[in-house]
């Protein structure tokens, strides 16, 4: 690349923009890691580097994120920039064309581009629902005046306090959240937590006051869990929960480990949130279950409308059981978990495995009718 251009790619890739460089001869010259993520394409002549970027726009991983009537609007608005350049002309375009175009080419005629222009298109993934992607393409040019290629930078179509709201979450989870859009097996540990009492405190305190509670509290799960490389599921009310997936902590002990520290870190800052905002005689118990899913089917169950990530499985159902049956602030966890523990990590969490005392769950004294009838045997410790 021209020395210019490859100034433009190393800035792009420290921002982690999705983008294209064109060069001189409106060739495809570089595309950022994070475009080629966006694509779901890795392979350099697959995407058509060297190649004129309208040649390279008319393969297939380019189409298959486009929707059909985004094809059909950039060729119409911005094929005619690049007219001169292709080599052969609209008559060297050989390739299978998309539906709506081979009538377009009759009618397009060369334009002169201006020095920025932008444009839109319709994103879409398999399975989701399309949304809105803009560009900005900006001509490159030498000391001298003289054009040298293009720079095409993409961006969500979200309003700027849109995009700041996602921004302030966690970046490295939403990562880990994106990678289980498509549903598929996992190992993970499941953590079910709950405020006790939850009622009892609505009708004591001020709904300001509550209101600010349930906010500090669940806003202190998901960073916490996001701290130790699990993810958060849903949140109904003061019940909250999360995954913690072993090819995400390293190994199934990492996760079940991470699941752990989590726990205790989040019942340690919920009285210390409960004693900042309540009086002195008021508690905050949060109650937690830890179980361990050999083979969850983790995904997204609502495409579109939220980033949401669920699990189905019968351990799900299990682990909400031991959360129900856990009181006064009490973390219960299954053997299944527990054994998964390194010694290390045994010792890190404050877990004596050695001398553990295992009950079926139907003996925990919280434990009630559903627990006894969807988890009743269970090995479960109270740690």
């Amino acid at each position: 690349m021209h020395e210019r251009l490859q100034t433009y790619a190393d800035a792009i890739a420290r921002l982690d923009w999705a983008a294209m460089l064109l060069d001189d001869q409106d060739r495809v010259a570089w595309l950022s890691d994070d475009f080629k993520h966006f694509v779901h394409e890795y392979d350099e002549v697959a995407l058509g580097v060297g190649e004129h970027v309208v040649h390279a726009l008319l393969k297939d991983p380019y189409l298959a994120t486009m929707t059909p009537e985004s094809v059909v609007e950039l060729t119409a608005t911005t094929l005619p920039y690049f007219v001169a350049s292709m080599p052969g002309g609209i008559e060297g375009v050989d390739a299978e064309l998309p539906p709506g175009i081979p009538e377009l080419l009759d009618d397009i005629e060369e334009r002169a581009a201006p020095e920025h222009w932008n444009g839109r298109f319709g994103y879409v993934q398999p399975g989701l629902p399309s949304y809105e992607v803009r560009f900005l393409a900006s001509r490159i040019r030498d000391d001298d005046g003289a054009p040298i290629g293009w720079a095409i930078l993409t961006t969500v179509g979200l309003p700027a306090p849109l995009v700041a709201l996602l921004a302030a979450g966690d970046a490295a989870m939403y990562q880990r959240m994106v990678a289980l859009i498509e549903p598929s097996r996992h190992q993970a540990a499941i953590l079910f937590a709950d405020l006790q009492g939850s009622a009892e405190l609505s009708r004591r305190l001020p709904t300001a006051v509550y209101f600010q509670l349930v906010r500090e509290l669940t806003a202190d799960f998901d960073r916490l869990v996001g701290t130790h490389c699990g993810v958060v599921g849903k949140h109904a009310g003061d019940g909250m929960t999360a995954f913690f997936l072993a090819e995400d902590a390293g190994s199934a002990a990492g996760a079940a480990a991470a699941a752990l520290r989590a726990a205790r870190e989040i019942q340690s800052d919920a009285a210390t949130i409960g004693a900042r905002l309540l009086p002195p005689d008021v508690d905050v118990r949060i109650n937690i279950g830890v179980h361990w899913g050999a083979g969850l089917y983790i995904g997204q169950l609502v495409p579109g409308g939220r980033l949401e990530v669920t699990a189905l499985g019968d351990e799900v159902n299990e682990a909400a059981r031991l959360q129900e049956s856990a009181r006064d602030g009490a973390l219960l966890a299954s053997k299944s978990l527990l054994e998964l523990l390194d010694p290390a990590d045994a010792a890190d969490v404050g877990v004596a495995a050695e001398s553990l005392l295992y009950l079926p769950l139907e003996k925990v004294p919280g434990a009630g009718p559903k627990a006894v009838r969807d988890a009743g045997h269970l090995p479960v410790a109270a740690l």
